[in-house]
């Protein structure tokens, strides 16, 4: 739809939420808080605690399997598709690419726009990040704090998209595809270095599996890293495009 409406702005989108996407994907790969118990600290446990990396359904599950928090509740958690998700929450891959994808044809639109459209346009905006918010909030999927978090690093990926625009779209393919290449074996390297730190890299998938009742509800294609891969392959195809400035 953005395409018929716009070709520059469908390029500016593929390339904004797909540098988004692969942002957050690596954030979640690189620093998940969930090293095993001999390398467990009390900074690291009271992190867990007050800023939990993970989902709702697995926090609130474990606190109460555990006998941490009693009572029991008297309503049992639900679980559905959408709440038995494989990756970490934080930050939240919904709130941050939708706050890019939002903020981008805000942006776009403003530049035709007059001020009290563009103030319209932004408040309308806004208001939309808030309701994704309340979304994932509503299904469990996320805590507000892994929302809010999703949207910060959002607003900032897209400021300094903007300032850096005329570099970036003015990069070779040769530059480009090898910053790429630069990137997967990075991420390769990382995963390799978690296992010698005794740091399981697909903690967050046996969470799910450990918690959710109905395996059929998680899918492989949602696992941390066919993310990742699917990710690199957006950021290939937009390598190989380049110089984005040409299109």
């Amino acid at each position: 739809m953005c395409g018929i409406y716009s070709q520059a702005l469908l390029t500016r989108l593929v390339f904004a939420v797909g540098l988004a996407s692969t942002l957050n994907s690596f954030a979640k790969w690189y620093a998940p808080i969930a090293p095993s118990s001999q390398c467990k600290t009390h900074s690291t446990l009271v992190s867990h605690r007050i800023l939990p990396e993970q989902r709702p359904l697995w926090l609130l599950r474990e606190m109460y399997a555990s006998s941490v928090r009693s009572p029991s509740p008297g309503v049992a958690l639900e679980s559905h598709p959408l709440s038995c998700e494989t990756t970490a929450g934080m930050p939240c891959a919904h709130s941050m690419c939708f706050t890019v994808f939002t903020l981008t044809i805000w942006m776009f639109l403003s530049a035709h726009a007059h001020s009290g459209q563009r103030w319209l346009a932004g408040t309308v905006a806004y208001g939309l990040i808030f309701c994704m918010w309340l979304s994932r909030l509503y299904l469990a999927t996320e805590f507000l704090h892994q929302c809010v978090l999703g949207t910060f690093i959002g607003i900032q990926a897209i400021g300094a998209l903007q300032q850096n625009a005329d570099y970036l779209w003015s990069r070779r393919r040769r530059w480009a595809v090898t910053g790429v290449l630069l990137l997967g074996g990075l991420a390769a390297a990382v995963y390799f270095a978690k296992l010698n730190l005794d740091v399981d890299p697909h903690w967050s998938v046996r969470e799910a599996f450990k918690w959710c009742p109905d395996p059929s509800y998680m899918r492989h294609e949602a696992s941390p890293i066919f993310y990742l891969v699917r990710d690199l392959g957006i950021l290939m195809g937009i390598a190989l495009a380049s110089p984005l400035s040409n299109l």
